[in-house]
């Protein structure tokens, strides 16, 4: 164990050498895309989408329909593809902070480690269901230990060795400062440890990523650079948790469509131009895959190249409604009791 910690060590020494931020412009409306491909590689045609997009995340059902392993290889196989025909796009790996996707290499150490798994106040390891539009077991998914710091050690060692790659800039951290789940069935103290050492772990593998991005999903952490706002809706809460993040001067990532249809994204466009600051990000879709049927992650919306340029200051708010103006001209508007949003363009 000690001479497997001290490899580790030395490649979070090199993680931190190569540190950078994701292009980010005001001139049109700044943009991410998170998508995956079950069925496997991306033909050329939707690479071309994909590269115009300045900061991407290739979620952890790339390729699971495909029996090889492992999703790092394959999430590093599409990163391959989409550098090579855009070199300055910037490219986060995906994996959860809590869950272990049976998909990942990591998975299959983490078996030969089952004192790395989150045990009940019983003994018993804990399991938990994801997103069910992924492959996983029935019974549930083992739960990485974070408790201690082996246990944190042994998760982080999965993002460091990602970016130890020339095509992965970053990563993505799902599942973060979630320590409510079953709370009940751990012991009080495993509980708080718990709960202590999933800030921990993502602050400490900030640190040895530097400058490169660490998304840590649906939370503020102090000391981690970036965060998404899943599930950002077209209504004031939403603005005001963005407005919230940029004032942390975090990178964020605003993921629409949940519950607004991605058709027309006028609304929750603009409430994002509202809230945004420098490096945050829009985008929209009802899924994290794409297929026949889902195909957001592969659309370029015409809203996308259109002028914007920089905010001339912060939104101002009449009543109820808010409004921002930007270098370009266009004007953005909000109305935070409809919760109907406007943009008027610039020509």
């Amino acid at each position: 164990m000690r001479s497997w910690l001290y490899s580790l060590a030395l490649v979070v020494t090199f993680a931190a050498v190569a540190a950078k931020m994701p292009p980010f412009s005001w001139d049109t409306v700044p943009v991410y895309n998170f998508l995956c491909n079950k069925s496997g590689p991306f033909n050329d045609a939707a690479v071309q989408i994909i590269a115009r997009f300045p900061i991407i995340a290739i979620d952890q059902g790339q390729g699971e329909d495909v029996s090889d392993c492992c999703t790092e290889d394959k999430i590093l196989a599409v990163a391959k593809q989409i550098k090579a025909v855009n070199d300055s796009v910037y490219i986060i790996f995906y994996y959860n902070s809590m869950l272990d996707w049976n998909g990942y290499r990591l998975h299959e150490k983490l078996l030969k480690h089952p004192e790395f798994w989150l045990r009940n106040a019983s003994g018993e390891p804990v399991r938990i269901p994801g997103d069910h539009s992924f492959k996983q077991p029935k019974e549930g998914m083992l739960v990485f230990d974070l408790s201690t710091q082996a246990g944190r050690d042994f998760w982080a060692s999965d993002c460091i060795n990602a970016t130890k790659s020339e095509y992965i800039d970053g990563c993505f951290a799902d599942r973060a400062g979630e320590d409510t789940f079953q709370k009940n069935t751990l012991s009080p103290e495993t509980a708080k440890a718990y709960a202590s050492g999933h800030v921990k772990v993502l602050q400490d593998l900030q640190k040895s990523l530097g400058d490169n991005v660490l998304m840590a999903n649906n939370d503020l952490v102090p000391g981690v650079g970036s965060t998404m706002i899943e599930g950002f809706r077209s209504d004031e809460k939403s603005i005001l948790r963005l407005q919230e993040a940029v004032a942390q001067n975090k990178l964020v990532e605003v993921h629409a469509g949940y519950s607004d249809s991605c058709r027309n994204i006028t609304d929750t466009l603009a409430a994002f131009l509202i809230g945004a600051g420098e490096y945050s990000y829009y985008a929209c879709s009802q899924v994290w895959f794409v297929d026949e049927t889902h195909k957001n992650w592969l659309t370029w919306r015409p809203e996308y190249d259109k002028p914007l340029g920089k905010p001339t200051g912060p939104a101002t708010k009449s009543g109820d409604v808010y409004t921002r103006q930007f270098a370009s001209g266009t004007v953005a508007m909000f109305n935070a009791k409809t919760n109907k949003g406007n943009i008027k363009w610039a020509k």
